[in-house]
């Protein structure tokens, strides 16, 4: 049942989650949390299994206040809001922004676990399960790049960082005039899967808050290849979504990696990837630094218009984020 305010130890790691749950829940697996003021920790605010039913939980979808649960409960909340998923998604009275954002929290933990495993299957397939619910919620529906800006996670984690781009690519491509959902559909799949290169790449080089050595660093620029060469072989992915994992990180100037292709060689599908796969890595937080602003990210990507980035995909980006 809801709770008065207890301490809760200092040393308790918490992750917020969408308080759109409150209307598509009938009740919590876990504890949940309250974030009253951003400077104190969480309070407890309703026990596992209490129904969250009545004015004051539903009230509070629509405060400012935060919900959290614990780190250690996480998976177990990501499981539960999974099994309710598909009905969440189809909820009209739900803001689009709202339902991607439970959307992302319900298949959290799910591409975590399945890229670690050595095998990618199972991890591809997924990939065109949530590209497919990306693009059927944006059809028809209107959302500012901006509006998903604020509602999307930004700290340090896979599946973050792949599904807000994966987001992001898909209304690019909408502002670039792309409005074919099966071809919607391949370009959000691309942006999932961009970074799966990553898992060759030893955590202590991803995860290390000083500068990477000079061979730190050639090993991070592997991994748009090791991606490639992971995925080339399957029938079930085609040639632009193959150049949106292995192309990146290319400049238009020739200077980018890992083979210093020029503008004419990069599919334009990786051309879109590159601007907002930057911006989200900037807004981000990282191991070894802070996330900057949107307006700061939309700055450094600019000043890469027509050397590392597309001018007219760069202006096209700017343009959607500031509208309001």
């Amino acid at each position: 049942m809801p709770q008065s305010p207890i301490a809760i130890a200092p040393t308790t790691e918490f992750i917020r989650v969408p308080t759109s749950i409150l209307r598509t829940l009938e009740k919590t697996c876990v504890d949940l949390f309250l974030q009253y003021d951003k400077a104190e920790l969480p309070v407890l605010y309703c026990d596992a299994g209490y129904p969250l039913s009545g004015d004051r939980i539903q009230n509070l979808a629509s405060d400012q206040e935060a919900l959290f649960v614990r780190a250690s409960d996480y998976a177990d909340f990501s499981q539960d809001l999974a099994n309710s998923l598909e009905a969440a998604l189809e909820d009209e009275r739900l803001p689009v922004t709202n339902r991607y954002e439970l959307l992302q929290c319900a298949v959290s933990v799910e591409i975590e676990h399945s890229l670690r495993m050595v095998n990618c299957d199972y991890y591809v397939a997924q990939t065109e399960t949530i590209a497919g619910q990306i693009v059927g919620l944006f059809d028809g529906n209107q959302v500012l790049p901006a509006e998903l800006f604020d509602i999307v996670r930004h700290d340090h984690n896979t599946f973050v960082h792949v599904t807000n781009v994966a987001g992001y690519v898909i209304l690019l491509a909408k502002e670039l005039g792309y409005n074919d959902p099966d071809e919607l559909e391949k370009i959000a799949i691309g942006g999932l899967l961009h970074d799966l290169g990553k898992r060759k790449i030893p955590s202590a080089i991803l995860n290390k808050t000083s500068r990477l050595t000079p061979q730190e660093w050639e090993c991070i620029k592997q991994h748009p290849q090791a991606g490639y060469e992971e995925l080339y072989l399957r029938d079930n992915l085609d040639h632009g979504q193959l150049m949106m994992v292995y192309q990146h990180h290319e400049h238009l100037s020739g200077k980018g990696y890992p083979v210093g292709i020029t503008e004419e060689e990069i599919h334009p599908w990786a051309k879109m990837l590159a601007v907002v796969d930057v911006f989200d890595a900037l807004t981000g937080k990282r191991p070894y630094r802070n996330p900057i602003s949107s307006d700061e990210a939309l700055e450094i990507v600019a000043r890469g218009a027509g050397t590392q980035f597309d001018k007219e995909i760069v202006a096209c980006w700017a343009s959607a984020m500031q509208q309001r």
